[in-house]
C-alpha cells in the first residue's frame, strides 16, 4: 500500500510539473493533465482512507498540516485564475481528508481546529 501511496505522489508530482511548464494555449494538454491529476488525488485519498488508522498522531498532525497548506493553495489558485484551471472538486477532497483526519484525532482525544 505504501509503494503504490509513492507512486501515486510521484505521478501527481509529474503531472504537476508537466502543468506549470505548459504554454496557455495548450488547453487540451492542459485539460488531460489536470483530469489525471484529479483521478490521482481520488486514488490517494481512497488508499489513505485506508491507511489512517495506522498512523501515529504526529503523523496525523503533520498530515493535517500539509493537506491544509495544500488547501489555501488550491484557494489561492481557484480565486486567481476561476475554476476552468482549479478544479473546485480538488478543494473538496481536500477538505474532506482534513474532516477525516480531524475526526481520527478528536477519536484520540486531540481537538485540532
Amino acid at each position: 500500500m505504501v509503494g503504490e501511496m509513492s507512486s501515486i505522489l510521484r505521478e501527481l508530482e509529474q503531472v504537476q510539473d508537466r502543468l506549470s511548464s505548459l504554454t496557455s494555449d495548450a488547453r487540451a494538454e492542459k485539460h488531460a493533465l489536470m483530469t489525471r491529476q484529479d483521478e490521482l488525488r481520488t486514488r490517494a485519498a481512497r488508499l489513505a482512507e485506508d491507511v489512517d488508522d495506522g498512523y501515529s498522531t504526529p503523523e496525523l498532525l503533520a498530515q493535517l498540516a500539509g493537506l491544509r497548506r495544500r488547501r489555501d493553495v488550491l484557494n489561492r489558485q481557484l480565486r486567481a485564475t476561476g475554476p476552468r484551471t482549479v478544479p473546485a472538486s480538488g478543494v473538496s477532497q481536500v477538505e474532506e481528508r482534513i474532516k477525516k483526519i480531524r475526526a481520527l484525532l478528536a477519536d484520540r482525544g486531540i481537538r485540532v481546529r
